[in-house]
């Protein structure tokens, strides 16, 4: 499953595609569980408006949707490096949508929860697959341009 690079002085085990086939399945889950943990960490805890009647805002604050989205983009990033695209477009989605709707289904007796969920769904996976096709062409691009600079 692993090989070490021909005339390589670095003897660690490189691994060989069959062997980052058998990775896809368990990455994928773990990234489902990482988007989850998007949620959980960036916005779940924190459930009281600001302000009263027409004027409210919130739950969230900027910064936390903020640092949601930086940190997205940081797992976005790992994830291109391990994880084929149509694996990865939907994983951080699926976790932190199916996040999202345990939180508000438990708190929402209207069940305008389901029209959310397609929302958070729908707004999450274009935005993951608009990120992880700049992250590819990016790092395409960054390969292309090692490739000819080298002798």
């Amino acid at each position: 499953m692993t090989s070490t690079a021909p005339g390589s002085a670095n003897t660690r085990p490189v691994p060989t595609p069959a062997g980052a086939r058998t990775l896809q399945p368990g990455a994928a889950i773990a990234f489902i569980v990482l988007g989850a943990g998007l949620w959980w960490g960036w916005f779940a805890w924190d459930t009281v408006r600001d302000g009263s009647g027409s004027e409210s805002s919130g739950p969230y604050e900027s910064w936390q949707v903020a640092g949601c989205a930086v940190t997205w983009m940081v797992l976005a990033w790992m994830g291109v490096k391990v994880l084929r695209p149509l694996l990865l477009i939907p994983a951080l989605p699926v976790g932190f949508t199916a996040a999202w709707m345990l939180t508000a289904a438990l708190g929402d007796d209207s069940g305008l929860w389901a029209v959310g969920a397609i929302l958070v769904a729908g707004g999450t996976l274009a935005g993951n697959a608009l990120l992880v096709w700049v992250l590819r062409f990016v790092n395409r691009h960054r390969e292309m341009r090692a490739r000819s600079a080298a002798p």
